[in-house]
């Protein structure tokens, strides 16, 4: 156990001084943060024993020298806005061209001549089997309607009902 400790607070040390040299030095605080934590486990767990490395020792090393390039970096090294005119003037000059061009590509009415449209009209007989035609829908008023008593008086003496058609039934 103490052993893995060991060798993951050297990798996060080594870790912590790549990031501190290059431009993201700002990330070397997370494996530094991770080296002094393994570097704590690693060397409570040799001490129970009585037997200190000088790997784990090396490892605190590393990870300090790692926070000090940091700091430095954060504190002397002052970040340099670039002149921002010459992107704002190209910026510019694009909008205006990208608006000549739409200016440029602008359709013109176009006027078509009937004697310049051509078609064959045998193309356009229609036979009467191809041609469906649907029946209007019919219109009823309710009004119009009218029910005497003598059809009502025809219509029940024709309706006759068998049992035999009512077991048949499902419901």
């Amino acid at each position: 156990m103490k052993n893995i400790f060991t060798i993951l607070a050297v990798i996060a040390s080594v870790f912590a001084i790549i990031f501190s040299v290059l431009p993201i030095s700002n990330l070397a605080i997370i494996p530094a943060v991770a080296a002094l934590i393994f570097g704590l486990v690693a060397f409570y767990l040799s001490k129970k024993t009585g037997e200190i490395k000088k790997t784990i020792q090396f490892s605190f090393f590393l990870t300090i020298a790692a926070l000090a390039i940091v700091t430095y970096k954060s504190v002397f090294t002052a970040t340099e806005i670039a002149n921002t005119e010459f992107i704002d003037a190209k910026e510019m000059e694009s909008e205006e061209a990208a608006l000549d061009d739409l200016e440029d590509l602008e359709i013109e009415d176009l006027e078509i001549d009937d004697a310049d449209l051509e078609f064959d009209t045998s193309e356009l007989e229609i036979d009467a089997q191809e041609l469906e035609l649907e029946a209007p829908a019919l219109e009823v008023e309710p009004e119009a309607l009218e029910i005497n008593e003598a059809d009502l008086e025809s219509f029940d003496e024709n309706i006759e009902i068998d049992e035999s058609d009512l077991e048949d039934i499902e419901f």
